[in-house]
């Protein structure tokens, strides 16, 4: 424990500062200001993004093979159009419209390939000759005749069923790939209000229809809207709120105003440090704002309570102002300081939107301790007071609570049992992420999807590249003949619902060479063969519909894909480990990895919370040994540890019981909280350190300290837990769940 003399000096040299501030307010003031407008000039170079890939680093391995796989087959965009019926609509009037929607698809920009059954290239033997023609003509009228044969040939097609028709003839399915977005003529937001304006079209033109259209493109514009949304909605609105709980806690409008004038600052300099880092918004990053808004809150509310204390002891309005900052220098300079080191250990995750909200919520912490100091002190001096009654707790029953907690060790008991709860808990949680599902209903994107997943096929796919051995082409029997193995093992799988594989096409090549004989549905016994039906079926296929989208361009390699249907993350997860280990198994000579986006986030969240352990464990270390400097004393230090951590327990544990599946937005929480809770421990233990060493014995040195700075705490706890409560309105799942 420091002597009379060290405290002493150290008041002092906390008195100088706290002096300076004050006296030089105008100066400060000023200085805020400028900084302030340096900072929010990167408005101006705000964007947002509208690609899911975004969650993933440029080195992870899972999205680095699926930007391998495109670089392999062809890279392009998509767009998914699902026409559903309430009956069958395999009909004259069905398919012909069909035939107009696959037409005019073929004009949106930057169209390279149209897929529906429509233009599905069908191949048939008349005599001697192979015929290979769209399965639709282009301009013939249709007989009922005509479409039973189509219906008759698509709902027994393992190429066309739960793909581009539904198996009960009441749902088509047009498939769209479009060029790269970098090498594209529009954006993708004008590509998506495309897409959308011809499904508004076709369902005006078609009212007895169901139009839905989802796809890649759809996904990365509703990201865009997500974060959009909740910029323009739910933080303006925490922003209300919080204020407003703000005004009523502190009991003066001139605080008030000069807590509001502080927290909107350091929102809009935090917007602005993303504009100049050159950070695209997404939904993740996009709640930094409300993070920061109530975090900065926490701080002015302190210093704003603290005066109001002052000026009922004395009148003198310079006095107040210099006793306050005094008192809570070091308290809001090492909540800030503990609380930006907890959002920057966020920098440990493994997704850059999340390790870039810690950045931005850091920086945006920073600038609001600047700003307190900076704006607080000029307005409680110099602006009218115009006080009222706030609505809080009274001291003396602050000082009740302080005695009760002091007395009733039955209730640390009850609270430690409550922990071990929470810590079995623990066990229940499941890591369960897919981009798809984080969004709610209120989203177009979501409820097409679960449209098309009802009536027509899956959203998920998982790829697998097979390599064929060396000094072969695909087209080598024994290697078709493993990838069959596996294509039929693949679809006795639970939720697999389509298999898009280069041995079914050739299968059907091979009975249509064969004179359509069911006996000859089967791969051909040589290579030479299979590549000769393959050489005759492309060379018939029009421009824009070759099979680059599955084999590679020398045909050493062919890509299979695998659609599931009503899948999460785990399912996905546990598919793609099945697979893999099938493969090892059975087929080891072709053996390879699943791959795609589905594969790749259920991935990363587990890796995440991987990462996140180390990010935890670097807070704890940090903000201890920070906390042990600032009060000088090792034991307090440790001490502090515990209501720092158990709160992420608690609410995990509760989290685990009560929902158990957490997103990668979770894996975050824990260091998250950390950086926020830690504020109120520090403004703890600090006062209660000041008033052990003047001498006061521990229950009085907690009462009082509860007397100071209970209020505080509670109203920006009320007011942090309000904000955050807001974001569960948000229509992005991972902002739910933070």
């Amino acid at each position: 424990m420091r002597t009379e003399h060290e405290a002493h000096e150290g008041r002092l040299s906390t008195g100088r500062i706290a002096h300076y501030i004050v006296t030089h307010d105008v100066m400060f003031f000023m200085l805020g200001a400028a900084i302030l407008l340096t900072a929010s000039i990167g408005l101006l170079r705000l964007s947002f993004s509208s690609d899911n890939r975004d969650f993933f680093g440029a080195d992870n391995p899972d999205i680095s093979a699926v930007l391998q796989l495109e670089d392999t087959y062809s890279k392009s965009d998509t767009l998914i159009f699902a026409v559903v019926g309430e009956e069958n609509i395999c009909t004259p009037q069905g398919l012909t419209r069909l035939r107009a929607f696959t037409e005019e698809a073929w004009l949106l920009p930057d169209v390279l390939r149209v897929d529906s059954v429509a233009n599905f290239n069908h191949s048939h033997a008349e005599g001697d000759d192979i015929i290979i023609e769209p399965l639709l003509s282009e301009a013939a009228d249709l007989s009922p005749e005509d479409a039973q044969r189509v219906k008759d040939i698509a709902v027994t097609s393992n190429e066309l069923v739960y793909r581009l028709i539904a198996p009960d003839c009441k749902a088509f399915g047009i498939f769209i790939d479009l060029v790269p977005s970098e090498n594209a003529s529009i954006d993708r937001l004008e590509m998506a209000a495309r897409a959308r304006a011809l499904k508004t079209d076709w369902q005006a033109r078609a009212p007895d229809l169901s139009i839905h259209v989802s796809g890649g493109v759809i996904g990365g514009v509703s990201i865009n809207e997500a974060a959009q949304r909740d910029m323009r909605q739910l933080v303006p609105l925490s922003f209300a709120v919080v204020t407003l709980l703000m005004l009523l806690g502190l009991g003066t409008i001139s605080g008030w105003l000069a807590t509001t004038l502080v927290t909107l600052s350091g929102t809009l300099a935090t917007l602005g440090f993303a504009g100049w880092m050159g950070i695209a918004l997404i939904p993740a990053t996009a709640t930094s704002p409300l993070a920061v808004m109530v975090l900065i809150t926490a701080s002015c509310v302190h210093v704003v309570l603290g005066w109001t204390r002052r000026m009922a002891q004395t009148q003198d309005r310079l006095l107040a102002t210099y006793k306050t900052v005094e008192e809570n220098l070091t308290a809001v300079s090492v909540t800030n300081i503990t609380t930006a080191i907890g959002f920057l250990c966020l920098n440990f995750s493994e997704s850059p939107p999340l390790a870039q909200m810690g950045t931005i919520v850091a920086f945006g912490i920073v600038i609001g301790w600047l700003l307190t100091g900076m704006f607080l002190p000029l307005i409680l001096r110099r602006a009218p007071a115009l006080c009222f009654k706030p609505v809080h707790i009274p001291g003396h029953q602050l000082e009740k609570l302080a005695s009760f907690a002091l007395r009733k060790r039955g209730v640390v008991s009850l609270f430690a049992l409550t922990t071990v709860v929470a810590l079995l808990g623990l066990s229940q949680i499941r890591f369960n992420d897919s981009a798809l599902r984080y969004f709610d209903e209120s989203f177009s994107f979501r409820t097409d999807n679960d449209a098309i997943e009802k009536h027509l096929t899956g959203m998920e796919s998982v790829h697998f590249s097979f390599q064929a051995p060396e000094g072969h082409s695909v087209f080598s029997p024994d290697f078709l003949s493993r990838v069959d193995n596996f294509t039929e093992w693949v679809r006795t799988q639970d939720k697999v619902l389509f298999v898009g594989t280069l041995t079914d096409v050739l299968k059907r090549l091979n009975q249509t060479l064969g004179g359509n004989a069911q006996d000859n549905y089967q791969l051909a016994e040589t290579q030479q063969g299979n590549a000769q039906a393959m050489m005759l079926y492309e060379l018939s296929l029009p421009v824009g519909q070759d099979m680059n989208q599955m084999m590679n361009i020398d045909r050493s390699k062919t890509r299979l894909t695998v659609v599931l249907r009503g899948a999460d993350g785990r399912d996905i997860a546990q598919f793609a480990q099945r697979s893999e280990a099938w493969l090892r198994d059975n087929e080891p000579q072709i053996a390879t990895d699943a791959v795609g986006v589905g594969v790749a986030f259920s991935k990363l969240t587990q890796r995440n919370n991987q990462a996140m352990i180390y990010g935890m464990l670097t807070v704890l270390v940090l903000v201890s040994a920070l906390m042990t400097l600032s009060l000088r004393d090792l034991r307090l230090g440790l001490v502090s540890l515990v209501p720092n951590v158990v709160p992420a327990i608690l609410a995990f544990g509760l989290w685990g019981w009560l929902i158990g599946d957490v997103n990668l937005g979770s894996t975050v929480v824990t260091t998250m909280t950390f950086g926020i809770v830690v504020d109120d421990t520090v403004h703890i233990m600090i006062h209660y350190n000041r008033h052990r060493r003047r001498g006061l014995d521990r229950e009085a040195a907690l009462r009082l300290t509860f007397r100071t700075v209970g209020t505080a705490l509670m109203v920006t706890s009320v007011a942090i837990s309000s904000g955050f409560f807001i974001m569960t309105q948000s229509g992005f799942l991972i902002n739910q769940h933070l």
